[in-house]
């Protein structure tokens, strides 16, 4: 029902989605485990790559510090490249993101059941593994947007066009016109929660065509870390970036996008 009450759009410029919880670090965790996770995901996710950890983590690297604690970050993908997980010690994320083959937006109600699967999974594995279940910090609902250049833009100037934030300032020679812009805006929301803007320019990674990239993401605090009350919270996040980004952007804007 909540996916029905909030606006639409069948040409929405998104790109990225993600679903992400933040806790404290589970104590007992190793890089070993990352090797056993591969098999409660085998059915789903194949493919795998090893990242940096995201966050602020302290790396020491000394003959005392046990190999075993190297901070890492696990990606997991399926077969398509769209869907994937991300997991280290303190987070846990769930992206689908448009490629070359798979084009067609996943909606927020395909995901999250997705999510709640792959949630369920990983808490599971902890169990069998005795380790500690997640204590929450915090929920994240992020949605990456592209803005093509030659498109909906064809220079920063145009971004008043798209932007409600963005204001056209002339100033003198030789600054007449901007070349690039770019803006970061958060406000506070209901419960302590937030919802923040980024928007910069970006080459896109895929084709390398010049895009205006626009991240929207709400943060807050679940009630507490039950699968029930993360679901919860993500769904009001997800409705904070959804009508956010309608609050955010013009009518003209959403106009390009084909608002339902």
């Amino acid at each position: 029902m909540l996916g029905r009450t909030l606006p639409d759009y069948e040409k929405p410029p998104v790109v990225e989605t993600a679903l992400a919880v933040r806790f404290a670090p589970i104590a007992g965790w190793n890089v070993l485990h990352f090797g056993k996770l591969l098999q409660a995901y085998k059915d789903w996710y194949p493919k795998l790559e090893l990242k940096p950890p995201v966050g602020n983590i302290e790396i020491q690297i000394s003959p005392q510090v046990d190999s075993f604690d190297l901070p890492l970050r696990l990606w997991l993908i399926d077969a398509s490249d769209s869907q994937l997980i991300q997991v280290q010690h303190n987070f846990f994320m769930r992206n689908w993101r448009k490629t070359a083959s798979v084009t067609e937006y996943a909606h927020y109600e395909e995901v999250k059941p997705l999510f709640s699967r792959d949630w369920s999974v990983f808490c599971e594995f902890l169990d069998n593994q005795k380790l500690p279940r997640p204590d929450v910090w915090q929920c994240e609902v992020t949605y990456i947007n592209h803005v093509e250049r030659g498109k909906e833009w064809e220079s920063p100037r145009d971004f008043q066009r798209l932007f409600k934030i963005w204001k056209d300032t002339k100033l003198a020679e030789p600054l007449e016109s901007p070349e690039a812009g770019s803006f970061v805006v958060s406000y506070a929301l209901e419960g302590d929660n937030r919802l923040q803007f980024t928007g910069q320019p970006a080459l896109r990674r895929t084709d390398g065509k010049e895009v205006f990239q626009l991240i929207i993401t709400a943060t807050g605090r679940p009630e507490d870390s039950s699968l029930t009350n993360l679901l919860s919270w993500l769904d009001e996040g997800r409705a904070a970036v959804v009508n956010g980004f309608t609050a955010f952007t013009t009518d003209e804007a959403q106009k390009i996008w084909r608002r339902i």
